[in-house]
Order: C-alpha cells, then sequence, then structure tokens
C-alpha cells in the first residue's frame, strides 16, 4: 500500500503527499516546556524538586522551574527570543541539581532565538549554538 501511494503521488505530482503523518509545530505561548537537555547533557529531575521547565505566557510573561528554584520575568520576541531580568526564590540546592540550575539559567540568560519543530523547541544562543532542548506538554 505504501509503496502504491508513494508511485500515485509522484505520478500526480502531489507535493503534499506523504506517507508519514506530520506532527503540527507547537505554539511557543501558552505551553509548559519541560527541559529535556541543557548545554548537551540530558536533564533528570529530582525526586523530591520540580521539573525544569518554563512557561511563555502571551502577554509576555515567562515563570517556571530551574530543577531547584521558581523564577518569573519577562520576555521579548523582537528580533528573536531574549529572557529579561528573570526573579528567583533563593533555595539551597544540592549536588548535581545546583549545576543543574545554575547551567539552566545561563542557558536562559543566553537565549537569543529559538526553533520548533513538532513538539520540540530548541533555544539558541547569539552564536547559533543550541542551549536548550525542550519538549511541550499541554499546561500543568
Amino acid at each position: 500500500m505504501k509503496k502504491f501511494l508513494s508511485a500515485l503521488c509522484f505520478s500526480f505530482g502531489l507535493m503534499a503527499c506523504s506517507t508519514s503523518p506530520t506532527v503540527p509545530d507547537e505554539p511557543l505561548q501558552d505551553r509548559y516546556w519541560r527541559v529535556v537537555e541543557i548545554d548537551g547533557k540530558a536533564v533528570q529531575a529530582a525526586a523530591n524538586r520540580s521539573e525544569p521547565h518554563v512557561v511563555l505566557a502571551s502577554d509576555l510573561r515567562a515563570h517556571g522551574s530551574d530543577g531547584c528554584n521558581r523564577f518569573n520575568g519577562s520576555y521579548t520576541l523582537v528580533d528573536g527570543l531574549r529572557f529579561g531580568h528573570l526573579a528567583s526564590t533563593m533555595m539551597a540546592c544540592v549536588p548535581p541539581v545546583d549545576s543543574m540550575a545554575r547551567a539552566f539559567s545561563s542557558a536562559l540568560s543566553a537565549t537569543a532565538s529559538y526553533r520548533i519543530k513538532g513538539k520540540q523547541m530548541s533555544l539558541l544562543d547569539a552564536d547559533d549554538r543550541v542551549r536548550l532542548r525542550l519538549e511541550a506538554t499541554f499546561l500543568k
């Protein structure tokens, strides 16, 4: 069947034909973006802590958790994506959560743009390096 559909699409020049379903891109705003990778390293949430995540609300306010502390503040979509000053709680974090939280905060501060493909988002710095990889879920 797959071969038949491919031949049919090719014969009629149907550009939209595809034998594999595509996932639509998630919207940037009003989604719970769970962090899955920071600077190329997989993220594991601590058992007794909130998982690292960010929510970008449509009113240009951001909030979330770095895995230890909660934060909130603003962001802008002018010339990419940039975070403003983010206020944060100041909980003492034990290793390795403390270094993960610092890396997450550093990556957010360095963010200059983003890319969304399906349910995955990458936050990139000014040199176009992926600093954070995130996965969309519905707001929690």
